[in-house]
């Protein structure tokens, strides 16, 4: 039977709340969802509606009403996590949810039921990868069109930009609440590593090579009281708004570099003496290791990979 075209599209679930500002906080956080940035969500508002940034899942609207939960749902929500279904459970307490009825079995299959901080159900699956489901085939590397037989200035700039764009389109989509994710031991995080080779660009050539002072940004930091400062700070900002400013701080540091000889000495030695050929290497090395961390980040946040 081939399918019939649809009558209708999911634009919202709606769920009724007594506190629908805290519920829809609840919901977010579990989701990665914002608020609608249409809606100024005032305190006294009766409607709170939260949005998936990448316009790829419903709307989230709750709405205010006098009386709590009475009985059991008649519809709720199986989400499959990006992680593991057994820590997911842990993290959905951790926000204030609560186990209802765990159906978890010693094979690994099953699911737990869950309650948000209203009592609206909702199920956790098992992952895809516990699901035993196939991740796209990683794709192999290509670098651009015949990059392998230009001059050396052409083939360094063009490769910068290559592994440049490479950073962009890893971490585009992803999640907000995954961008801001800190895994490991160090502050490493995917916001964080966007902000810190911002931070590299605007080092290396506006400042260093060509000579011109810290941008506001980075001129009132201190970095002897937080050396890490942009990995602290990058958890506050939006995936979005780091995204531009690496991609402005690259297109200066390609505005820096115009013009100059591969072997022209940058302006401001203090620090070291180097050339214009020694800073496009340098910041390939830095962005392609980073774009490497980004690529193991990125598969285990979201289970994302390839170029």
């Amino acid at each position: 039977m081939s399918p019939a075209a649809p009558l209708v599209r999911v634009q919202s679930v709606t769920f009724d709340a007594r506190d629908p500002h805290r519920v829809a906080a609840f919901w977010a956080d579990l989701l990665g969802y914002v608020e609608d940035p249409d809606d100024p969500n005032l305190p006294e508002h009766t409607e709170v509606l939260i949005i998936d940034p990448a316009r790829r899942q419903p709307d989230l609207l709750f709405i205010q009403v006098p009386d709590g939960k009475q009985v059991k749902n008649r519809v709720h929500l199986d989400l499959r996590p990006v992680e593991r279904r057994d820590l997911t459970v842990e993290r959905v307490v951790a926000l204030g949810g609560t186990v209802v009825d765990d159906r978890r079995h010693h094979d690994g299959s099953g699911w737990v039921v869950m309650a948000d901080p209203e009592g609206n159900e909702l199920c956790i699956v098992r992952s895809a990868a516990e699901r035993g489901e196939q991740t796209p085939p990683h794709q192999p590397m290509r670098f651009p069109e015949g990059v392998g037989t230009l001059d050396e200035r052409s083939m360094l700039t063009q490769l910068l930009d290559w592994y440049r764009e490479g950073v962009v389109r890893k971490v585009r989509g992803l999640a907000p609440h995954l961008a801001r994710a800190v895994p490991g031991p160090s502050a490493t995080s995917v916001a964080g590593l966007v902000k810190h080779l911002a931070l590299v660009e605007d080092s290396w050539f506006h400042e260093r090579f060509a000579g011109h002072p810290p941008l506001p940004e980075w001129a009132d930091v201190d970095w002897d009281a937080d050396p890490d400062w942009e990995f602290h700070t990058a958890l506050d900002d939006d995936l979005d708004d780091l995204i531009r400013g690496y991609e402005a701080a690259c297109e200066r540091s390609r505005a820096a570099a115009s013009g100059h000889e591969l072997d022209e000495v940058a302006a401001d030695t203090r620090r070291r003496v180097f050339t214009l050929r020694f800073a496009l290497v340098h910041l390939l090395e830095e962005t392609a290791r980073h774009l490497g961390q980004l690529d193991i980040l990125r598969e285990h946040l979201d289970g994302q990979r390839g170029e």
